[in-house]
């Protein structure tokens, strides 16, 4: 019931917020990305080897990275950093949005693109697509909010499984980061 009422509340926030603040939303591939903003679900574990490498990637191609987390949790182990941070429960208000001091940090950076990785609806990453000041937001398709300026579909993906006349779906965090960087460096424009 909680979450039902949590998503409704999301729902109406981020339509408030969406008419009353005005982005200036434009593609920027992925050459001309200086800033990037990475978000994901942690793994249980807090090691998130994935998302480190996908880090240590864009930083050896001259991207300045920050990377935020969350995780369903009520205390996390990994230590906050200006560049890589986990959120939990205790950093999220009732309503699952992240507590203002977070908001407020987020809102005083800009970045050039904004890349979700999560697979599944997290309100506190949701609330971070909301208010992160990114150029260009790109992640799946989960709601009908216009959060994103480049969307991925994934929901009817599927391919066969060996020996098997079974399908299934190959969508993980590194298949969905395979695809938006390779549609980002395929996408040139004129600008």
């Amino acid at each position: 019931m909680f979450d039902k009422l949590n998503k409704y509340f999301f729902q109406k926030r981020a339509q408030k917020y969406l008419n009353e603040n005005e982005r200036d939303r434009r593609f920027v591939n992925y050459n001309k990305a200086k800033t990037i903003l990475l978000l994901f679900e942690s793994d249980y574990s807090e090691k998130n080897v994935n998302i480190r490498k996908m880090m240590s990637q864009m930083q050896q191609d001259g991207k300045k990275v920050s990377a935020w987390g969350f995780i369903n949790k009520k205390e996390v182990s990994t230590s906050i950093l200006p560049d890589f941070r986990i959120l939990h429960h205790k950093q999220t208000d009732f309503f699952q949005k992240p507590l203002i001091s977070y908001i407020n940090e987020l809102e005083g950076q800009e970045f050039d693109l904004l890349i979700d990785l999560s697979l599944n609806i997290l309100l506190p990453l949701q609330y971070i697509v909301l208010y992160a000041r990114a150029s260009c937001k790109t992640g799946i398709h989960k709601s009908d909010l216009s959060l994103y300026d480049f969307l991925l579909d994934v929901e009817n993906l599927t391919v066969p499984i060996e020996g098997t006349e079974f399908m299934e779906t190959p969508v993980d965090e590194n298949y969905l980061y395979d695809q938006i960087i390779f549609y980002l460096k395929s996408i040139q424009t004129t600008d």
